[in-house]
């Protein structure tokens, strides 16, 4: 009999305060370009490299996390940084997703932002390997992706997009009063407004 091949699931860190539409879509890229099996969406409790805490608490993130993720059976949802005391390091939630995925190949999705301050993480070089890097490249003013170095161990998005949409921008508008049903996805808009999320 044919062995299966290996899990190969993608690690989505981020606040996610809120999630919003452009993680939807850069998670769906990264699944369908890099031929993933699945994409793990881990929001942490708090990250070691920003001073600010998320304005939603935990359970209203994850709240929203499930209510975007509903009906993508191949968008999963870990609660693993949430549960362990504060700061969230990567290089211990990639030790849990690979004890609970042994023989799954592990990618965890970045930025390149986040990409060049890889050095500052806790451990980058024990993080190196348990996992291999999916970076979402820095795109020119005529949308096409700015030229990097190449590095071992990652793996740039083959057909990146724009995505010009962002939390803070989410969480402005909430407190100006404008609507934001455009931005995330419209379980958590009514989310948002039900809670009275982001209105001071």
């Amino acid at each position: 009999m044919k062995k299966a091949p290996p899990l190969r699931l993608g690690i989505y860190g981020g606040t996610f305060d809120p999630v919003h539409i452009g993680h939807l879509l850069l998670a769906r890229d990264a699944l369908e370009q890099c031929k993933l099996d699945a994409v793990l969406f881990v929001p942490c409790a708090q990250s070691p490299l920003k001073k600010h805490h998320a304005l939603a608490g935990a359970a209203q993130r994850v709240a929203m996390l499930k209510a975007a993720l509903r009906g993508e059976p191949r968008f999963w949802l870990s609660r693993c940084e949430l549960d362990r005391p504060a700061p969230s390091y990567s290089v211990d939630t990639a030790r849990e997703i690979r004890e609970a995925f042994p023989h799954a190949r592990l990618f965890w999705l970045l930025g390149h932002d986040q990409w060049v301050q890889i050095d500052q993480w806790y451990q980058p070089d024990e993080l190196r390997k348990l996992v291999r890097f999916i970076r979402f490249p820095r795109l020119d003013g005529e949308g096409k992706p700015a030229r990097a170095k190449r590095d071992a161990g990652v793996m740039d998005l083959p057909h990146p997009r724009r995505v010009d949409i962002s939390a803070t921008e989410i969480r402005r508008r909430v407190k100006s009063r404008l609507p934001i049903d455009h931005l995330v996805p419209s379980a958590v808009a009514a989310y948002i407004r039900r809670r009275g999320l982001y209105r001071s």
